[in-house]
This record gives structure tokens, C-alpha cells and sequence, in this order.
């Protein structure tokens, strides 16, 4: 699929990191990290209810779950916003959505992998390696007037979910946005006909800035067909560790400024930082 130097299993963190360190100075590639086969498919279709412990697919609230955040949500964002911004930054706040999370950083895509599960489905980790110039990339000026009202941000938003279903009409029209753009002196990439649908995002998310992210929108969302389209698209690197290389990898990732607090830079996730190395540091004293 392409020359990336890099294996396809890893059971040495060591070797993992040196390879993945060569990936870190090229900005060919996107990367995402999971410990869970469910977690190729978008959150809307598997959130996790605490109550009953099970994974729920809320596919058939997704227009009334973005509805209500930006419904109330609206006086703590930006009013200049896309449509997509507005759907991405939904998704890095909790709510589910049907985009996936990528990274240009492989570290950042191996912290997410090995800090969310300590026994990973079938024993180990995966890390997709996806290659940018296979994809089709969305502007962020693809939408090109603000929407106002609630109603006429979700249908927009439905209009262009409309316009997925047919990947080779939706490709021709991303190509003549593109050269209109490309008049008005904007860079603008070319999308090519096959790979996912990669839309970069807003830069004044602040979340999405420090986990160099962007994401990934599945042409459909039923059953496994998102999973399904990214193992297609995407290289698997398959990582088996013992708990001991996991926990080292993570402190050797810490030390790197791969960790909750930079990658969530936020009030309550500096604070939760401040307490857990204040418990760490008690707990070795004792």
C-alpha cells in the first residue's frame, strides 16, 4: 500500500518507538491508536451506558444529540464556526458522533491506544497508519456560508450526509469547491477517488491543536462498515506488550509530554493532573 518504515507486529516497545520516531518527521501519514476492535466504528454507534455497562448506538439520535449542543452550547463557542467544526468539537466534549479521531502524531495515536485498556481484545494494541494522499481531504472552507439557526445547521449537516452516499459525485463535487478555491488563492488539496473522506478541522479547537487530530467521516455508519472502510484504507500494526512494557511505554510517553494534561489542555484535566501526582507522590511515601 505504501513504503512506510515501519512492521506490521511489534512485541518490543523499544524497536516500536524508533520506528515510529522515523514516522514523526514526515507529514505523509495520519495515525489512530485503539485497544478495542469497537472502536474502528464512530462513538455514536457504540457509547458506553455506565448504568447497564453495555455499548448503545444512538445512530438514530445523532441530528438530536448535535441539535441540543448547539442549542446549549452556543454561548460558550465560536460564532464563527463550520458545520463540521461544530460536529467535531461536540465529539471532543462527549458527545457521540460519527466522526473518527486521527492524529498526525503516532505517539499521541499509541498513548490513546495503551491508556485507555490494560487487557486489549485478543492481547494486543493496534495502530492504524493511514497515508494522506490516498484520501479525500475536506477543506475547511468546504462549507462556505455560516449558519445561524439550529435547524439550518442540521440540515446542512444532513444535506452533506446526503452527499456521502454517492462517493464518486461527492468526490467531483469536493473537486470544483476546491478549484473555486484555488482562484481565490487558497490552498486547497486533490482529493483522489478512493481512501476515506479526511476533514482537517477548526484551529481554534483547543483540544484538537494539542492532539495535532483530525478525523475521518465513514461513508456509512451501519453495522461495521466504518471499521470495515479504514481496514481497507488503512496499514494495521499489531503491538502485543506485557502490562510492565505498557507502563513503561506510558511513563517513556510522559516524559515525552504525551499525557492526559497536554493532550486535554483544560482547567479540570490540569487539576486532576495536579491530584493524581500529589496521590502517586503520598502513596510512595507510605
Amino acid at each position: 500500500m505504501d513504503e512506510s518504515p515501519i512492521k506490521e507486529n511489534y512485541t518490543s516497545s523499544k524497536i516500536l518507538i524508533n520506528d515510529l520516531i522515523r514516522l514523526t518527521r514526515s507529514d505523509q501519514y495520519i495515525f489512530r491508536g485503539i485497544s478495542r476492535r469497537s472502536e474502528l466504528n464512530p462513538s455514536i454507534c457504540r457509547k458506553y451506558d455506565r448504568e447497564t455497562q453495555t455499548l448503545v448506538n444512538l445512530k438514530d439520535q445523532e441530528f438530536a444529540l448535535l441539535h441540543a449542543f448547539r442549542q446549549q452550547a452556543s454561548n460558550l463557542l465560536s460564532g464563527t464556526m463550520e458545520t463540521l467544526d461544530y460536529v467535531a468539537c461536540a465529539q471532543h466534549y462527549g458527545i457521540p458522533t460519527r466522526l473518527i479521531d486521527w492524529t498526525y502524531n503516532p505517539f499521541t495515536a499509541l498513548y490513546f491506544a495503551l491508556s485507555e485498556n490494560k487487557q486489549p481484545d485478543d492481547g494486543y494494541y493496534e495502530l492504524f497508519v493511514l497515508p494522506l494522499k490516498e484520501q479525500i481531504l475536506i477543506h475547511r472552507c468546504y462549507f462556505q456560508t455560516k449558519r445561524e439557526a439550529d435547524t439550518e445547521f442540521i440540515e446542512e449537516y444532513a444535506e452533506f450526509l446526503n452527499q456521502l452516499r454517492d462517493k464518486a459525485q461527492f468526490l467531483s463535487l469536493v473537486q470544483q469547491r476546491n478549484a473555486a478555491l484555488h482562484e481565490l488563492n487558497i490552498e486547497a488539496d486533490n482529493p483522489q477517488p478512493q481512501g476515506l473522506i479526511i476533514y482537517n478541522g477548526s484551529s481554534s479547537n483547543a483540544r484538537l491543536i494539542a492532539q495535532a487530530g483530525l478525523f475521518s467521516i465513514p461513508s456509512s455508519i451501519e453495522g461495521d462498515e466504518a471499521a470495515e472502510e479504514i481496514r481497507r484504507s488503512a496499514r494495521c500494526i499489531s503491538i502485543r506488550l506485557s502490562d510492565r512494557e505498557r507502563r513503561e511505554t506510558l511513563g517513556f510517553l510522559d516524559n515525552m509530554g504525551y499525557n492526559k494534561q497536554r493532550l486535554f489542555p483544560d482547567l479540570q484535566n490540569l487539576c486532576d493532573s495536579i491530584v493524581a501526582q500529589a496521590l502517586q507522590k503520598q502513596t510512595g511515601m507510605s
